[in-house]
């Protein structure tokens, strides 16, 4: 079975009857079929950090998928919303803060 990951992972034979085979990050593996019942390979596989790979076409989504370039532009979900948020909250507390604190002194005078 060949396959591309993502991550640097070790998957454990299911019954420890052979060797823990090794993958390495962002690289092609061929690797034995007894792999995908591997409770790493299923949790990999389930994040998208391992694609199996059936043809040249899967070769090319999955190098694709690896670009640096492409991982370094792309906005992380929610990481964009949070900040605009946080910082037009904190204007409108220091505003609220400093306009009664204004008036609070002349109201004593």
């Amino acid at each position: 079975m060949r396959i591309f990951s993502k991550k640097a992972l070790q998957f454990d034979h299911p019954t420890n009857a052979e060797k823990p085979v090794v993958v390495q990050l962002n690289s092609f593996a061929d690797v034995p079929d007894w792999v995908q019942h591997s409770t790493m390979f299923q949790f990999a596989s389930s994040d998208e950090s391992v694609l199996v790979i059936y043809s040249k076409q899967d070769e090319v989504v999955a190098e694709m998928s690896s670009d640096p370039i492409e991982k370094a532009t792309k906005p992380r979900k929610g990481a964009s919303k949070a900040k605009p948020e946080a910082e037009s909250n904190d204007e409108a507390d220091t505003d609220q803060v400093a306009e009664p604190a204004v008036d609070h002194p002349q109201e004593q005078q």
